[in-house]
């Protein structure tokens, strides 16, 4: 008589096709990426700069926080413009095809998420900042050496370099994600009393 068979142990073994697991795996990439703007979306206030904006998800997520105005989201990818128009589209967005070196306005917030490693010069973001008078900066970036493997990454950051890359502004705090972080700072006033900042998260 045959014994019957013992039952898998589900929690150490898991039998999945290989498209299976490219469906989950998908899905956890979504999830990381909806995460990073759930996640700051709330320090945004004012007329707000989604620089690098992709398909529109988060500028839509951000346009949700009841202290922000206006969102400009700018891409210069012209498919990645038509599919946030076409997708997410809200009243206080406006989608706009553009160059880096071309973005003009005034902005309360910039928010810069897993981008500022994508462009091969280190002072483009910051002169986004000093041309739109930006106090509120949200930057995100892997904090691991990612160079190596992935051809359009040009920069491996750590935290330090970020902060190095906006002298006029101090950091009041960050956020840790899986595999990224999110560096948050706002400007430091010239006339402000020394120890003002003395309780913000500076480095």
């Amino acid at each position: 008589m045959n014994k019957p068979e013992p039952k898998r142990n589900v929690v150490e073994r898991y039998d999945i096709t290989r498209e299976e697991f490219e469906q989950y795996e998908r899905q956890v990439l979504i999830q990381e990426h909806l995460k990073r703007y759930g996640s700051i979306r709330r320090f945004c206030y004012g007329d707000v700069l989604d620089f690098a904006t992709g398909c529109g998800y988060g500028a839509y997520m951000v346009a949700g926080n009841p202290d922000v105005q206006s969102v400009v989201a700018v891409d210069n990818n012209e498919r990645a413009i038509a599919w946030a128009k076409e997708h997410f589209s809200h009243p206080k967005i406006e989608y706009k095809i553009a160059d880096a070196l071309k973005v003009e306005g005034r902005f309360d917030t910039l928010v810069c998420l897993e981008t500022i490693e994508h462009i091969k010069e280190t002072n483009v973001v910051p002169d986004i900042v000093k041309r739109c008078a930006i106090d509120n900066i949200i930057v995100s970036f892997p904090d691991k050496k990612t160079t190596h493997y992935n051809p359009h990454h040009f920069h491996d950051f750590v935290r330090q370099d970020i902060v190095d890359l906006f002298p006029e502004h101090v950091v009041y705090h960050t956020i840790r994600f899986a595999d990224s972080m999110a560096v948050l700072l706002a400007r430091l006033a010239p006339e402000a009393p020394h120890d003002l900042f003395r309780n913000v998260r500076d480095l």
